[in-house]
């Protein structure tokens, strides 16, 4: 597994980085994530300071809900980023990241509201 993670919207005006280490992929199943995402979404969550960015000034914010905002590309209008402003994390879209992360879903979120279209598959536990 590569020592970082780099991600990047369609158009290449934002980029990411963050340390493979301290990300896990999670898959929500909620609402607001199948209203924004046509969906389900794979996030790539990490703290807010273990995130670098470059290009911040083309992001466009959207505040989803009382606990959380999301963030889009102005220019492309990739979904880039959710903010759990609480929880001080950053669950960036997993499908910007560059190349193979060599990471799995480890946790779905809000199972029971996700469509009656799939099913979901078993994840393994999170590492110790």
């Amino acid at each position: 597994m590569a020592d970082m993670l780099h991600a990047s919207c369609h158009c290449g005006k934002i980029r990411i980085s963050l340390p493979a280490a301290s990300a896990g992929v999670l898959a929500c199943h909620c609402g607001d994530c199948q209203k924004m995402h046509g969906n389900f979404n794979a996030f790539i969550a990490a703290p807010v300071g273990d995130v670098t960015m470059e290009g911040a000034d083309s992001l466009t914010w959207y505040q989803s809900s009382e606990a959380a905002r999301r963030a889009f590309c102005a220019t492309c209008g990739g979904r880039v980023l959710k903010e759990v402003t609480a929880a001080g994390r950053w669950l960036i879209s997993a499908g910007l990241v560059d190349g193979p992360t060599g990471k799995r879903i480890i946790k779905n979120l809000w199972e029971p509201s996700k469509p009656d279209w799939y099913d979901l598959p078993a994840t393994s536990a999170p590492p110790a």
